[in-house]
This record gives structure tokens, sequence and C-alpha cells, in this order.
């Protein structure tokens, strides 16, 4: 049987990543979710996280929409999880007596995606719709006023080093200067978008080296700001 090259593929497409480093990318919000690991029951604290997807990549298989129905088909981009902030969010006090509030600061950032993908209208018709952020959450998940919207977005990120041996990256919106923007419309016509800087928006993983054979245990990160998410 003679050879078919109409189905070969090269690793170029798509850089032979199925995901996102930090970097300046032009992105799509899938859906967001409030997540909280045990550090953080204390507090009841919760991080904001934006499951993103780039462009569609000419000739790039992505990861799988569902792992369970590959019929479902596959991602037509990069994915990545990307945090509102480094830090989570939880009720507390600043250093200068301000007194801040978990669930407004979490409504913030979700002001921030209508006014940047224009559909404020959501917002001012979620007041006092909802009794929990968390129902906030799922109700804004479910309408997805979002969606297909593309945003230029400026993502930072720390890199460690995952059980397997890989890089991971915890991925998160840079702080801002004045006048800057983490996220706004692909479109927009006068950009305020935070340029992205790798010296200070990649945190790369630098491996401790062990002093000599016999020390006690293994070297591992800290991974308590750096979750390893599943996509």
């Amino acid at each position: 049987m003679a050879l078919s090259t109409k189905d070969v593929k090269t690793e170029s497409a798509g850089g032979g990543l199925k995901t996102i480093t930090p970097g300046q990318h032009k992105l799509k919000i899938n859906s967001i979710e409030l997540k909280r690991f045990s550090f953080m029951e204390q507090d009841q604290g919760y991080y904001f996280i934006m499951n993103v997807e780039t462009e569609p990549i000419d000739g790039f298989e992505g990861f799988m929409l569902d792992v369970n129905d590959p019929s479902k088909g596959n991602y037509a981009g990069k994915v990545g999880q990307v945090k509102a902030n480094k830090f989570f969010y939880k009720d507390g006090t600043t250093k200068g007596g301000i007194e801040i509030n978990r669930d407004t600061e979490l409504m913030k950032q979700i002001k921030k995606i209508c006014l940047a993908t224009n559909q404020a209208e959501w917002f001012e018709n979620a007041d006092g719709k909802y009794d929990t952020i968390e129902a906030m959450v799922d109700g804004f998940n479910t309408e997805a006023p979002f969606k297909d919207a593309f945003l230029n977005m400026t993502v930072a990120g720390k890199e460690y080093q995952k059980a397997n041996g890989h890089i991971g990256y915890d991925m998160f919106l840079p702080k801002l200067s004045k006048g800057l923007v983490a996220m706004e419309a692909a479109d927009a016509k006068l950009s305020k978008i935070m340029p992205f800087n790798e010296a200070d928006h990649w945190s790369k993983y630098v491996a401790e080296t062990v002093a000599e054979f016999g020390d006690a245990g293994e070297v591992t990160p800290d991974l308590s700001g750096a979750p390893d998410f599943e996509l």
C-alpha cells in the first residue's frame, strides 16, 4: 500500500506544548471557578481561576474536551488556568487598617471580566440576585456572558517541579501599575494592557542542590502558592 502524506502533522504547529506559558496572549475564558486547598480552610479562602484558551491553531490537536467522551473532540487551541491574583482571597485587614471582604474582592474580578468582554449589563442585573458568592459564580458560568470573547491578557507565572519531574506553571495576573490593566478586549481601540516583562513576570524554577549524599529526604519546592491544577 502506498504511503499517504495527507494526515502527517509536524510538531511545529502550536510549539509542542498543549498549555500556555507566562506571556502576553490572546485568550478567551471558557469558565471560571473558585478553588480552595487545605491550607486555605481556616480562612475560608478562594482562588479565583479562569480557564482560558487561545485562538484555534492550524494543525494543532489540543487536550480532549472530555477525557471520558472522546466523541466531543479536542480543544482547538492551547489551554491554561490563570488565577486573578497570585494570592487567594479571604476576609481580613491590611497593614494600613483597611477591611477586606472576600466576596467583594471576588465580585470585583467578575466585574472586570464583564467590562473587558463588553457585558457590564450582566453584572448590573446580578444585583440582589444571588445569596452567596458561590451561587454567583455558578450563575456566571451557566449564563457565560464572556463566551467566545477574546481578550488580550498578560499572564505572569512561577515555575515549579511536578512529582513526575516536569515543569509546571502556577499562572496569575500580575500586580498592576497605575493606569494599566492585565486584561482587555482584544479589539480595544486604546490599549492599556501591561507589557509582559519576563524578568518581573516569569519566575523560573531553579533546582536546589543537595549538599551531599545521605541528606534526609528529596528536595522539593514549596507548592503552597503553586497548586498543580488539572486541565
